[in-house]
């Protein structure tokens, strides 16, 4: 790193080029926040940007719709790759490193973000008496989103249960048990080689353990092998990622329960953490990073009915309102599988691009909710409060 500052700053331009994907959301202002040197700041439109726009720019910032490798970067001398998303399929790393060219993404920016995302499909199950609060729920991963959703399921009180080989925990279990679960969720990255390497991890071999239950797939398609999905008619499917994005299998689509077009992180604290983050390693890098600290946000009033929430929680031992109250699945759902083979690409693209503003669940204040009903259990909100 302090080499590659030391080459920086003996460059004949003292100004630093830096490149941004124009979907970023509030990126210029992230980076005015953090930058304490001078830099130029262009955009680009994903499927419009070529090797020939990077020829003098130092840093690249992008989001998963911008493959970034040899093909891109060929004619480049950019220094720093920042990704402003929690996955990094898009990134070529070993081109990168090879090329000794320092690259970053946004981990765990959209953590609560997806966190919420499958709570509310859980509610939406529970709504639909496909799924209760005495079965059992698997999760696949205990990273960022993982550890999360095993917290939020154990205060209500849920038999969870969780695995992940890369982790030594004495709460953790073998795959064999997840897969005994009624509710299987997926939050592992993607991964083609190493020890436990990820794609098709959910295959052929699990068609019997499949039967009966409910899959969720909040992680990446390649982790799901797709045909299962329509093959075994007695699984239920919920994906929001797909193989071949944005021109995913139309047959899948309409076979799954619920289908969204990638959108499970897409919250406004969610794409404004993952911006924050790429500014501020990016700052980092070229070592004129402000290091003040940002005034911590303040919990917004819910603006929803908190009558609706104890009514769910005696009801069903589900606080549903809480998670569907700004994510309505069933309508995004129908509109996507609406969508004709041939207009698939552009819709799925806009309808992603479009998708409604929504807060995460931990972005708002519950303190009126014992006021409602003393008996109330709060331990759920008092974990909601600790992601904060």
């Amino acid at each position: 790193m302090e080499l590659d500052q030391k080459h920086y700053m003996e460059r004949q331009d003292p100004l630093i080029n830096i490149a941004a994907d124009s979907q970023i959301p509030d990126i210029e202002h992230k980076l005015s926040e953090v930058f304490t040197a001078d830099y130029a700041l262009s955009f680009f439109e994903s499927d419009q940007i070529t090797p020939k726009d990077l020829k003098n720019i130092d840093a690249l910032l992008v989001r998963s719709t911008v493959n970034v490798d040899e093909d891109l970067c060929k004619f480049s001398n950019i220094q720093y790759v920042g990704s402003a998303t929690a996955g990094i399929n898009h990134l070529d790393t070993n081109y990168l490193d090879n090329q000794n060219i320092t690259w970053s993404h946004a981990s765990g920016c959209n953590a609560n973000s997806v966190t919420h995302f499958v709570m509310a499909v859980i509610g939406e199950l529970i709504q639909e008496g496909l799924f209760n609060v005495r079965q059992t729920v698997g999760i696949v991963g205990y990273g960022n989103i993982g550890k999360r959703l095993y917290q939020l399921l154990a205060a209500l009180n849920i038999k969870v249960f969780a695995c992940d080989p890369f982790l030594s925990d004495s709460e953790l279990v073998e795959m064999d048990q997840i897969l005994k679960c009624d509710l299987i969720t997926i939050h592992a990255p993607y991964s083609t080689s190493g020890l436990h390497p990820t794609k098709n991890l959910i295959n052929q071999s699990h068609i019997s353990d499949l039967k009966n239950k409910i899959l969720i797939n909040t992680s990446r398609g390649g982790i799901v092998l797709e045909d299962l999905a329509i093959q075994i008619k007695e699984l239920i499917y919920i994906a929001d990622v797909w193989m071949n994005e944005p021109i995913p299998s139309h047959p899948l689509i309409q076979e799954a329960f619920l289908s969204t077009p990638h959108i499970a992180g897409y919250s406004i604290e969610g794409r404004s953490n993952g911006s924050s983050i790429i500014a501020n390693s990016c700052a980092k890098f070229f070592g004129c990073q402000d290091k003040k600290q940002g005034i911590a946000n303040s919990l917004l009033p819910w603006p929803h009915s908190l009558e609706a929430i104890v009514r769910d929680i005696h009801g069903h031992g589900f606080p549903v309102s809480l998670f569907n109250a700004e994510l309505d699945l069933i309508a995004i759902s129908k509109t996507l599988k609406a969508l004709q083979i041939e207009d698939l690409s552009d819709g799925f693209n806009s309808l992603r691009a479009k998708h409604p503003a929504r807060h995460d669940f931990n972005a708002y204040s519950f303190e009126n909710l014992s006021n409602l009903d003393e008996e109330i259990n709060l331990d759920f909100f008092d974990r909601i409060k600790s992601f904060n």
